[in-house]
This record gives structure tokens, sequence and C-alpha cells, in this order.
């Protein structure tokens, strides 16, 4: 008979389940004072009978809680609330309207090719950014990434993680999920990214093939092939495939971590070259693209990766023709634009002030100046220009840490005009200066 769904687990009234595992059952519950849907996750109740059972288990639960408050990726769900001395303990977590990978894991139902790649690239990042908490994951797998309704994926599950900063004693053992661990992980040998990075492989390939490269008829068949047998070409599965989609795959699932992708920055590097591979019309680059593109702005040099999701999120991307009026004098604003691709001619009363090249912003004055919102100047795109538009008040809504990166770069944006204007000044000065008399 299956458990029945408890009404309320602390302050969130629950709806229903969402799904359950060998630690514990996950709800749909509902934040009644922030009016939100939660995700929370309850320990079973039977691994809290045996004492020295229940305080082993409680310090793990203590130990996923402590790891997930230090994340703050856009790529990993956020943890909201714990209660690790409740009976049963639990976590709650940010709810993510979607499903998990897995349903795009049979032949009969995958993504296509490009949307697998920006999951990789995005997973890779969200991994990278880990890393450097000190983090190896140990159980990335189909059913531990989230695909939101609005294809967004989010990692979870830190409850198996490795962290290499800490001291105090962690799972030990074979942990994580056999289909999807790495040799090292099943010789029970130091684990560093690179095994998350074979996991990820061991994911994408899945995703490409709806096939799993090791998979064997037991347990331990399928531990003997991660260790002995080289995976299959993923073209032999899904014969679309391009031979660099094999290259990127086999390479992340060497059997040495050496001979993988040495940081997750080659990682990211490979995808990307792959990405653009890719045939499609011009309008629809990737997001992989699309964050390369802006990484690659020296306006968005101190931005933080994670400030450029979230940017990449908030902006609205547009492809306009030559002759567009993107901008015009003395009607309100409430936006700007950072130029991507193309110029823009800047013109203010019919005269033209400057043409813009790909790297700057332009109308930020009404984001500044939020008590004089009539843009001074009219902006017309002097190419087919790529833009990215972001409204004012979506800005000022967003992380402070997005609302510092742009502040820096604004700042330093004018501080680089008004040198300009000055030098500018002075040679009119020159110019226009009477003759000394001899």
């Amino acid at each position: 008979m299956a458990d029945l769904v408890p009404a309320t687990i602390g302050k969130y009234r629950i709806e229903r389940e969402l799904g359950r595992g060998a630690s514990g059952v996950v709800y749909l519950g509902l934040d009644g004072l922030r009016g939100r849907k939660v995700a929370v996750k309850q320990m079973h109740a039977h691994l809290l009978a045996e004492p020295a059972q229940a305080a082993r288990h409680r310090r793990q639960l203590q130990s996923e809680a402590a790891l997930a408050a230090r994340l703050r990726h856009p790529n990993i769900v956020r943890l909201l609330d714990a209660d690790e001395s409740a009976t049963p303990p639990y976590l709650v977590f940010e709810y993510l309207s979607g499903r998990p990978l897995s349903d795009h894991a049979s032949a009969d139902n995958l993504l296509p090719v490009a949307q697998v790649l920006d999951i990789a690239f995005k997973c890779g990042h969200a991994l990278e950014y880990a890393e450097r908490q000190g983090l190896v994951h140990r159980d990335i797998k189909p059913a531990n990434l989230l695909l939101a309704d609005d294809g967004e994926v989010k990692l979870v599950d830190f409850g198996a993680a490795l962290s290499t900063q800490s001291e105090a004693t962690q799972l030990a053992g074979l942990v994580g999920s056999p289909s999807y661990m790495s040799p090292e992980q099943v010789r029970e040998e130091t684990l560093t990214h690179h095994s998350d990075m074979f996991s990820l492989g061991v994911v994408v390939y899945e995703l490409l093939t709806g096939r799993r490269p090791f998979d064997g008829e037991t347990d331990f068949a399928t531990l003997y092939r991660i260790s002995h047998d080289a995976a299959a070409a993923p073209s032999l599965l899904r014969a679309s495939l391009p031979a660099e989609v094999d290259a990127f795959v086999l390479r992340a699932l060497a059997k040495a971590p050496q001979d993988r992708f040495a940081h997750w920055s080659d990682w990211a590097d490979a995808l990307l070259a792959l990405s653009r591979s890719l045939p499609r019309q011009k309008s629809q680059d990737t997001e992989t693209e699309r964050f390369a593109r802006l990484r690659a702005l020296p306006f968005f040099a101190d931005f933080h990766d994670v400030a450029l999701w979230e940017l990449m999120r908030l902006g609205n991307w547009r492809r306009v023709p030559r002759g567009t009026v993107l901008m015009r004098e003395g009607t309100p604003g409430d936006s700007f634009c950072i130029l991507i691709e193309g110029e823009v001619n800047i013109t203010r009363q019919g005269w033209q002030l400057c043409t813009l090249d790909a790297g700057v912003s332009f109308g930020e004055m009404t984001f500044l100046r939020p008590d004089a919102p009539i843009r001074t100047a009219t902006a017309v795109s002097g190419s087919e220009v790529l833009v990215l538009k972001v409204r004012n008040p979506a800005l000022r809504g967003a992380s402070d840490t997005l609302q510092s990166c742009f502040d820096k770069a604004f700042i330093k944006l004018l501080v680089g005009r008004l040198v300009a204007t000055n030098e500018q000044v002075a040679e009119w000065d020159l110019v226009a200066a009477p003759p000394e008399n001899s």
C-alpha cells in the first residue's frame, strides 16, 4: 500500500508527491507565507528506526543541507529551508515546473541535438562552479537534471557530494548510480571533477541516442564494462550525428581522467565549437553561443558567469536590418541596449555624433537617471545589427550581483567617453587657437 501523503510538513502545506528514492520522498508543497510552490524532500521514517542508523542519516542530511546552502548558480536548484531536527527531517528547495531529463532518455522521445549540447554546456558550467566550491557531485544522472517548462536546466541532489575541502566524515565506498559511475569511481579511487565529467558524458550519450554506453545485464556487469569496454560511437545508434559529436562524447568517456577534457572550460570550448558547426538559420543562435558572444565582449569582462546567465534570461535578443530606428530622440525610454554585432549611428537634432561598434551599450542614461526618462539622441542601425535589449525595471529587480556588475561597466564606459570627449575638445582648442606672434 502506498504511503499516505502528509497534509503538512513543518509550515508547508503538501499538495502531492513528486518522486521518491532510497533516502526520502519529494513532495510539492506550498509556502503560504511567501505564496510560492516549493519542493520538500523528507527523509524516510524507517531510516530513523534504529538510533545509530538514525544519527548517521541525520548527519548525512545535515551535510547535504550545508553543501546546498553554499551553492548559488542559475543551473543548480536552490536550498530555501531545512529542519534537520524534525522527525523525519526535511529540506526545502525551489520548485521547478518541468520534468527530469530521464523523460528524454529513450529513443522515442529524444531532444534535438542542439538542445542536448546546450544542456551539456549549462551543466558543465554548474559543475565548474561546484568544483570551485570544492565539490564533486558523484551522482550525475538524467534523474538529477531537471528540464523546466521554459527550457532551463537545473542540477539537483547533492546528497552524495564529496567535499574536497572538508575534514568531516563523508559517504565512502561505491557512491552513485552504477550506470553513470566513472572508472575511478568504480575502483574507489580519489575523485576529481573528471569523475563528474565522465558521468555527464554518459548522460549526454544517453540523451543523444536513447541508450547508455556501458549497460550490462547486472550492476556488476555494468561496472565491469565501465572499467574495461570502450563505448560505441553515438553515431552508430543515431546515424545523423556528425563525427565531431562522436569525438566530443568519446573524449568525455575516456577511461583515464587525464585523457578527458582537462578543465570544464575546455569542455565548454569544445561544445561551443560543436554548436557552431550544426546547420541552422542565422537567427537560431543557441544559448551556448549567446553566452560565448557576451563573454567575448569587453563590456562584460568583469561580469561573473552567474551574472551573465541571469542576464541571458533577463534580456531580449533582437536582430534588425540596416536603417532600423532603435531609439528616437525626444521620446520616453525604459530600456537600453548592448550592441552585440554590427554598428549603430547616434544623432542629435540631425547631427551625427558618432558611430558605435559592437561591445558597447547605448540608451543607458534612462537607467542611470530614472528622473529623466526622455531620450536625448536617436540610434539607427548602420548595418544589420544584433542587440541585447534590457528593460530598466527588469534590471532594477535583478540580483544585487548583476546590478553591481552593470554599475561598474557603465562607470567604465562613461569614463571612457568622457576622456574621449576631453581629448576631442583639446584638439579643437589647438585648431582654433590663433598663431603666436613672432
